[in-house]
């Protein structure tokens, strides 16, 4: 608002030199306009405000929309949420992608990311098994 004060004080001042009716007329006019710059900016302002808290108030809820219990048992990272059906299901504790289990060449289990980041770890049950410790 500095700048519309300026332009007041200005008006001010020049309404104190002024010296035929036509200046007093163009100065009410500046007066005029100020004040209705003045009136939008608050407006502006105001309605900053307003997107301000809606968009505060969208990001909770996205927040809560989101949201999901996340576990880390046997260096695998599970997570149970609204994206999993409310059940636990395996990630990769490094990019977080979902994770796989199968056997390993030689028989023993293996958990692996599904995005080949080159996580793997070789607990030592099939990942059936540790899904059910987690219920």
């Amino acid at each position: 608002m500095g700048a519309i004060k300026d332009i007041v004080d200005l008006a001010k001042d020049l309404e104190s030199r002024a010296k035929d009716r036509q200046d007093m007329e163009l100065i009410h006019k500046i007066q005029a306009l100020s004040l209705s710059l003045q009136s939008h900016e608050v407006e502006v302002v105001e309605r900053d405000i307003r997107l301000m808290e809606e968009n505060a108030e969208l990001k909770r809820q996205l927040s809560e929309l989101q949201s999901e219990e996340i576990r880390i048992h046997r260096l695998i990272e599970f997570r149970r949420g609204k994206r999993t059906s409310e059940k636990w299901d395996s990630f990769c504790p490094k990019c977080h992608l979902p994770a796989g289990g199968n056997r390993a060449p030689g028989g023993s289990p293996q958990v692996y990311c599904s995005g080949n980041c080159g996580w793997v770890v070789y607990p030592p049950m099939m990942l059936e098994a540790i899904l059910a410790e987690l219920s």
